[in-house]
């Protein structure tokens, strides 16, 4: 081979690697940009494991409530919550309700309706009841939204109504 034919011939390799490498990048690029868009979808949770994460979350929570530790709950409250509605330790059981000891709280529905770079965003039902020695009885359905930031491992709550959940939830049959 001449000397220009290398020449051309290395130029055209380069050319194709640079082209290559063009491409790539952009799908990379694309994928990214897929991922980090925001699902404001609104369905029902199917994942057991989820499930039970929330249902956890939403123990602790209510086990905070109960024993009237204001500075736990505060932290496990949602900061957005607490600082649109100026909530202190002074007054955040008007927020949060004062629950007896005797209450427990089980995960009745979930609803998955924002998810963000692993920040995952669910309306929740939980049936809270009155437990006695013998017997449990229904006292009351609560409703909120719980994040869990899976970055951080960390999750937070937002107590709702009754007529958000239901307005939100309405969407999932739409």
């Amino acid at each position: 081979m001449k000397k220009v034919e290398k020449i051309e011939l290395s130029i055209v390799v380069i050319f194709i690697i640079i082209l290559v490498s063009t491409f790539i990048y952009t799908k990379m690029i694309e994928k990214k940009t897929e991922d980090q868009q925001i699902n404001t979808s609104v369905t029902a949770l199917a994942d057991v494991n989820r499930f039970f994460t929330i249902d956890s979350a939403i123990s602790k929570y209510f086990s905070y409530v109960t024993s009237k530790n204001s500075e736990s709950i505060l932290k496990i409250l949602s900061a957005d919550y607490v600082s649109r509605n100026n909530i202190t330790n002074d007054n955040i059981y008007n927020f949060v309700g004062n629950y007896d000891t005797n209450i427990s709280s089980s995960l009745e529905e979930a609803y998955q309706f924002s998810s963000y770079n692993n920040i995952y965003k669910y309306y929740v039902k939980v049936v809270l009841r009155l437990e006695t020695l013998y017997d449990s009885t229904f006292q009351e359905y609560v409703y909120y939204i719980v994040t869990i930031n899976e970055n951080e491992l960390t999750f937070a709550i937002e107590p709702i109504s009754e007529t958000m959940y239901l307005n939100k939830i309405g969407e999932v049959d739409s």
